[in-house]
């Protein structure tokens, strides 16, 4: 197993991470202008509504350079649509050739055969190719899709399509439309979309009839298909009123000022031509990394048939890091959740039936420069993804590694040492973070004091975002999402980069609680009612614990904006009853699992958690078994499982200035820990005789960095 070359973390992000092959991202600029909500409400039908869809149809056929003749009309159901549209209006019983290049090409001809609209010719060929054509007949029509955005195929050219055919030509262009050149004297029938290439709303698609095609229809007369699909009025006339603007079903007319806006945008680019420059810019930035990325490679091999805007790409086996082809889902998996975590991509995961890889559309709305960022990301995520499916002794090599003597120490039994040997060959580690995946921080204590940024956070939070070491912020605050805990440390000055770097304890229970009310059992919880919908999301079955007589699990929060006392009573009782009545207790889920807690001066004061001892004490004199509670958070075991999961690796360092949450924790969960003394809990010191004592001890958090500390035995 060979590791990559580590790779930096890039500093900065594409100007917008959305690179979906649809609904794709709008044209540079876009916003919600005043002036699109101004036909909303409004009447497709009234004369205003009217207008505005006619000219959609007068702009499309002229940016697309439709050739004199043709007919244009908006249809329902997006590109989708216009293609079942001319496929029930137009087919039959002229023979088809379908050429099967992607998933869409495969839909089509299901549909011809499942409608029985004509016989069929299947030309079929291997994943990420064309189908040969030398073998159809002229005399058929012939459906195909122009532009494959989940296999990257397109057909290499339509010279094999006679001018003077006896069939009509269906072209699937729903992503070829203004991303590549279209050559209308082979084509008789175009549908495309609103949402792809332009960017528009989902929903809305267009068909364009050429002359030929009008004939078919004309002379085909009206078909037995649904009146949503039926291209000719109910005395058997063809529907010219729809392609003058006048739908069959109603528009969103807000999407017809999108689409209107988008319009704007292309024909001040400068039309077709600058549309398809725009592409071909974006391909030549997508090619060039490619050319020069040994671990990735086209899913389609030939040039000449592949996809300029539908960049579909696979992981080379033979040179990542995985080894093994079952592997090759986990990585792309991976990688796209670190480049989605980061905010660099979304939406960027292969097709189901293709091979695992990525699937980035780079159609005229998206900016060349924003592409050359994403290969950067992706290079820093295959990296991560690499380094964390590498043995345990050989991931350390990213940051460093350990000295000889605590390497030896995680030596695998039966394992050859061959990747250690190859490990230590590397310079030895010059600082403590050198030695570790990732580290985890506790907030409270550590990082922050109150709403203030503790002294030194900021810059090695800063530090580890510039060197690209993984961080992750572990705290027991439950009083909100892990969203909101962001924006609290944020606002505290901490240049935390994603919410996926905050492991709270709220956000580790809400996994337990929202089982607890799919179930249909009653969830009270010991808080805010504002911290609980926050985390929880708001339930009939989700009550605060003074407001129910009964309930079957409580949930233990923070007591931010929260008297917990006032409730003990109430709860007390709760248990006792349920005790008396049913020989059983609720079921506790301590989120904050703080019995005491640093208060304003150093003085300390009781946590939400003290409820657990209060009830044991008060249950007693009724026989009651002693009470488990299922801590969620800190020192409990299930909050650090989600930091190994998160890091994909258990080499991790825990830095806290708790001996009985941050470092008992982490220490049971297998951890290494520092003690920072210089908290609100300087403490520590006192306790290294204590099992499950801190490995190490710092002053401040700059001894992280310094070299003054070292892994010891």
């Amino acid at each position: 197993m060979t590791l990559p070359n580590a790779v930096v973390k890039p500093s900065v992000l594409p100007s917008d991470p959305r690179f979906s092959s649809g609904p794709c991202r709008k044209h540079p600029g876009w916003s919600v202008h005043p002036t699109m909500l101004r036909y909303v409400g409004r009447s497709h039908r009234s004369s205003e509504g009217a207008e505005r869809l006619g000219e959609v149809i007068r702009r499309m056929a002229s940016l697309l350079e439709l050739p004199d003749g043709w007919l244009c009309g908006i249809v329902p159901g997006s590109g989708t649509g216009a293609c079942s549209m001319a496929l029930q209006n137009l087919l039959g019983p002229t023979p088809v050739e379908t050429f099967l290049s992607d998933n869409f090409s495969q839909y089509w001809a299901n549909e011809i055969d499942t409608l029985g609209l004509a016989p069929q010719n299947r030309h079929i060929c291997d994943y990420g190719d064309f189908p040969d054509t030398s073998r159809i007949d002229p005399n058929h029509d012939i459906v195909l899709v122009l532009n494959g955005t989940n296999s990257g195929v397109c057909p290499p050219d339509l010279d094999w399509i006679l001018p003077d055919r006896a069939g009509l030509v269906i072209g699937d262009a729903v992503s070829a439309a203004f991303t590549r050149p279209i050559d209308y004297d082979r084509i008789d029938v175009l549908c495309w979309s609103w949402q792809k290439a332009l960017g528009g709303e989902g929903g809305h698609g267009m068909i364009a009839l050429s002359p030929r095609a009008q004939a078919r229809l004309i002379v085909g007369g009206p078909k037995p298909i649904a009146r949503l699909m039926r291209l000719h009025n109910a005395d058997g006339s063809v529907n010219k009123a729809f392609f003058g603007g006048r739908t069959i079903s109603t528009p969103s007319m807000f999407a017809v000022e999108d689409i209107h806006s988008a319009l704007d945008w292309a024909e001040a680019c400068g039309g077709l031509t600058a549309l398809l420059n725009r592409v071909a810019n974006n391909y030549a930035v997508m090619s060039d990394w490619v050319n020069s990325t040994p671990w990735i490679d086209w899913t389609c091999s030939n040039p000449a048939a592949r996809s300029t805007c539908s960049i579909t790409l696979r992981l080379v086996r033979e040179q990542h890091a995985a080894g093994e082809k079952a592997d090759d889902g986990k990585i792309a998996t991976e990688m796209i959740r670190l480049l989605e975590a980061e905010g660099a991509a979304f939406d960027i995961w292969s097709y189901g039936d293709a091979p695992p890889g990525f699937r980035i559309w780079a159609g005229p709305t998206i900016e060349a420069e924003d592409l050359a960022i994403l290969c950067e990301w992706l290079a820093w995520a295959y990296s991560e993804t690499c380094a964390a499916n590498m043995p345990r002794e050989a991931r350390v090599v990213r940051h460093g590694n350990f000295p000889t003597s605590k390497a030896s120490a995680v030596q695998p039994r039966t394992e050859s040492a061959s990747s250690l040997t190859a490990a230590l060959k590397s310079p030895p580690p010059q600082t403590l973070a050198d030695c570790y995946d990732a580290i985890l921080f506790d907030a409270t204590g550590v990082l922050i004091s109150q709403n203030d940024a503790l002294p030194g956070a900021v810059d090695i939070l800063a530090r580890l975002n510039t060197s690209g070491q993984p961080y992750y912020i572990v705290t027991n605050i439950s009083s909100g999402s892990d969203e909101t805990i962001l924006a609290r440390l944020r606002g505290a000055g901490l240049p935390i980069p994603a919410v996926d770097r905050i492991v709270s304890a709220g956000g580790v229970a809400r996994h337990s609680v929202v089982e607890e009310l799919a179930a249909g059992r009653v969830v009270s919880y010991l808080g805010s009612a504002q911290a609980a919908h926050d985390i929880f999301g708001k339930h009939p079955n989700l009550h605060c614990a003074d407001t129910v007589e009964t309930f079957d699990t409580l949930v233990v929060l923070d007591d931010e904006g929260f008297d917990f006392k006032r409730v003990a009573d109430h709860i007390l009782s709760t248990f006792q009853r349920r005790l008396i009545e049913r020989g059983e207790m609720p079921r506790i889920i301590a989120a904050n699992a703080d019995i005491i807690y640093p208060g304003k001066n150093g003085t300390l004061v009781f946590g939400p958690s003290i409820i657990g001892p209060m009830l044991q004490a008060g249950l007693a004199p009724f026989g009651a078994p002693p009470i488990s509670v299922e801590v969620m958070g800190k020192p409990g075991r299930a909050i650090f499982e989600e930091c190994i999961t998160r890091a994909g690796t258990d080499r991790l360092l825990m830095v806290g200035d708790q001996v009985d949450t941050d470092i008992k924790g982490a220490k049971a969960a297998g951890l290494d820990a520092l003690l920072v003394t210089t908290g609100l809990n300087n403490s520590g010191e006192l306790r290294q005789g204590e099992s499950g004592a801190a490995d190490f001890v710092a002053k401040n958090l700059n001894q992280i960095f310094d070299g003054s500390l070292f892994p010891h035995l």
